[in-house]
């Protein structure tokens, strides 16, 4: 026993001297300068490119440093760097080297540096290595290459040294990698900046999980988005299992965990649940776009929960998202808060969500529901509303506002006209090209209330499938009903709606529009102001339009239509009463009573006539202190002709006679009187805009008078007629002049 340590001890020793003398013949043919240079000259030749390392160190028994490694752009970029790298560590086991294995124990990189570009023509900034690194196909034939490649394939295999490679620990710290694409019309830009990435206890997987680490920022256009990974992996051999705990994944204010199995290193299943806020993941939004959306301040809890396996090449998977304290607020005010509910889809990609929350203080449920929502252009998406309250006013808050103050409305000139249009028809035919999805909204409200305006149960639906739209709405509103419909084809550029209104309360309406009117200035003496709680009556209307085509829709809708105010009421108006003071017409100071106040319209190519304007009381008015009747147009650009005929009963014509004779010392206006003892009054406006003109033309009170003073003549005499005539037409002419200024 003793001789065999003896023996053994001996060749032990023989063996660490052989060692050393080793790695002095190591150092002293094969330096570190030495093993620099060869890395540098073929580097260089196999890449066509500059190569450059500053320093490097090899120790057998730690292994190989360098230092200051970089390969430069090619000609074409003239400077920069496609490769460099500030220190890169790689230690082994000398011992398994012996036995024909590489085990990498640490491997590590200090800043490298790497930038990938791709060209307009679709190459990248290293082809031209790859093609420095292809043999010369004019020299090897493919058949011949075949071989080639075959038997160097069998060589390698037979006399390679290196049996196997292992790592067991793999580092990147400090790295910066740029991708930057020419090849698209808008060119982008990628970066990777600080990126930090360990991988520990890699041989070790069967026994003790892989530890993975990782860290960096994504950089695009003016987004610096953070990422950071922890993770570990286990792995089961005999059962052909690996296991990845994902123990935090953040991303853009988004944390996720989860575990992930892959089973006969073919199939997967896994679990994965992300937790985020929306006012953590809209830190990473760059400055200018924070300052858009300053105005609005959304916090909403989201947590995402997905089931998902891929077995036998099947995916099956379950996503789940829930909403919960939601709150969002629009320039200090709260429209939406206690947000809460959650969405659900499948592997048949069908969508089911409902979602509950509180707008601007009233209760409003949502359940929207989807099919093949995979595909877009066979998407069917159904949406249902319902709220016992709906708040348009604040809805119409989220819209953007326009600045307060006055602005002068410039009038656009022809060119600028047709540049809008022009624009417009180019949106329409992109709009006919998109495939999109169908879309059924529902809404249920129980009443709808803007500002002061309050509408009772409300049922409305828009369809919008195969660029068609249809639309119908059934309101219950002052006490009657407004219904309506709408249908449009974007492809035929077409469309046609009916409005019809029915026993509307009219005092109501006017209250409530007046208010929104004259929300800043309720204080303000004005007509408008004069008219709350004294218009009365039964509103009625029903009209069509149609149309083609949405370049000038104002100026080629067609349409027609009627109104009517039945058993109406104008009561006793301040403007009335100053008016009577100074006048002495008592009756402007009455109540106004009507059966009807109607008309029928056509409207075309921007004008809209007028026809049988009417307010009557009574069988033709006649039961009335007045009757009103008038005709006309009005236009888009705001043109009007419009032509008005009122007449007086006696009763108020009585008054009209003392008024005129007090005011303007007429003492006889009987002969302006008709036949039935009614006096008439008659005026025209027409013009445009500011310059509108007005003619108090009496054409039939002059009529009156003709015939009334012919009449008295005819009276007195043929002999009195033909003396008196000039004198009585004169009488005549003064009486006018007295009354119109004319």
């Amino acid at each position: 026993m003793r001789k065999f340590l003896k023996i053994f001890s001996i060749i032990l020793i023989f063996l660490i001297l052989l060692f050393i003398a080793a790695i002095i013949a190591i150092n002293i043919f094969f330096p570190a300068e030495k093993i620099k240079d060869i890395l540098v000259k073929e580097l260089s030749e196999k890449t066509g490119r500059e190569v450059k390392i500053e320093n490097i160190k090899f120790n057998i028994l730690k292994g190989l440093q360098l230092k200051g490694f970089s390969i430069k752009e090619g000609e074409r970029y003239k400077k920069g760097y496609f490769i460099k790298d500030d220190e890169m560590i790689l230690k082994y086991n000398l011992l398994a080297l012996l036995k024909g294995e590489l085990v990498i124990y640490q491997f590590e990189l200090k800043e490298p540096y790497i930038q990938i570009i791709k060209e307009k023509d679709g190459r990248f900034n290293f082809s031209d290595i790859l093609d420095n690194l292809e043999p010369d196909e004019g020299k090897v034939n493919k058949k011949e290459k075949k071989v080639i490649k075959k038997s160097k394939g069998k060589k390698e295999n037979k006399d390679s040294f290196i049996k196997n490679i292992i790592i067991t620990n793999i580092a990147i710290k400090k790295g910066n990698f740029i991708y930057v694409d020419y090849s698209k019309k808008e060119p982008s830009a990628i970066k990777i900046q600080d990126f930090d990435f360990e991988m520990q206890n890699i041989i070790l997987a069967v026994i003790k999980p892989i530890n993975i680490k990782l860290k960096c920022f994504v950089l695009y256009n003016n987004y610096k988005i953070p990422v950071d990974l922890k993770s570990k992996l286990i792995a089961d051999l005999k059962n052909q299992k690996l296991d990845l705990s994902i123990e935090s994944f953040k991303l853009t204010g988004i944390t996720t965990n989860g575990k992930i199995t892959i089973l006969n290193y073919k199939d997967i299943k896994g679990n994965i649940i992300s937790f985020s806020n929306t006012k953590k993941m809209l830190e990473v939004l760059p400055d200018d776009l924070k300052k858009k959306i300053e105005d609005s301040d959304i916090n909403i809890d989201i947590e995402n929960n997905l089931k998902f396996s891929i077995i036998n090449n099947k995916i099956l998977f379950t996503n789940i998202l829930n909403l919960k304290n939601g709150v969002f607020t629009y320039q200090k005010k709260k429209f939406v808060e206690n947000l809460n509910g959650n969405a659900k889809i499948t592997d048949t990609y069908d969508l089911k969500s409902k979602f509950d929350f509180l707008l601007a203080g009233q209760q409003v449920d949502l359940k929207i529901t989807g099919k093949k929502i995979d595909k877009p252009p066979d998407s069917i998406y159904t949406i249902d509303i319902y709220s016992p309250k709906f708040a348009v006013e604040y809805l119409l808050g989220l819209l953007p506002q326009k600045e307060k103050g006055k602005k002068e409305k410039k009038e656009l000139t022809e060119e600028q006209k047709k540049q809008i249009q022009v624009k417009t028809k180019k949106e329409i035919e992109k709009l006919k090209t998109v495939k999109a999805t169908g879309v059924y909204i529902n809404l249920k409200a129980d009443s709808i209330f803007y500002k002061t305006i309050t509408m009772g149960k409300t049922i409305g639906n828009i369809r919008y499938v195969n660029n068609k739209i249809y639309s119908e709405f059934s309101m219950m509103a002052y006490d009657g009903k407004i219904n309506g419909n709408l249908t449009a084809d974007i492809n035929k550029e077409t469309y046609a709606t009916d409005i019809m209104i029915n026993k509307v309360i009219l005092n109501r309406f006017i209250n409530d529009s007046i208010s929104i009117l004259l929300e800043n200035d309720k204080n303000k003496k004005s007509i408008l102001n004069d008219l709350k709680d004294k218009v009365y009556g039964d509103f009625n209307l029903n009209a069509k339009f149609s149309g083609k085509g949405f370049i000038d829709i104002t100026h080629t809708i067609k349409g027609n239509g009627d109104f009517s105010v039945k058993d109406g009421k104008i009561t006793s108006l301040d403007t009335g009463k100053e008016l009577a003071a100074k006048t002495g017409l008592q009756f402007l100071k009455d109540d106004i009573d009507f059966d009807i106040m109607a008309a029928d319209f056509i409207m075309s190519g921007g004008k809209i006539d007028t026809k049988n304007f009417r307010i009557y009381k009574g069988k033709d008015g006649k039961d009335g202190n007045m009757k009103i009747k008038g005709a006309g147009y009005v236009t888009v650009d705001d043109e009007i002709d419009f032509k008005v005929e009122v007449d007086f009963n006696p009763g108020i014509g009585k008054q009209v006679e003392d008024a005129l004779a007090l005011s303007l010392g007429i003492k006889d206006v009987s002969y302006a009187y008709n036949t039935d003892g009614w006096i008439p009054f008659d005026f025209r406006i027409y013009g445009k805009g500011k310059n509108k003109k007005y003619d108090y033309n009496q054409k039939r009170m002059l009529e009156n008078i003709k015939r009334n003073l012919k009449k008295k003549i005819e009276e007195q005499g043929k002999k009195l007629l033909e003396e008196k005539k000039p004198e009585i037409e004169q009488k005549a002419k003064e009486i006018i002049k007295n009354i119109f200024g004319k």
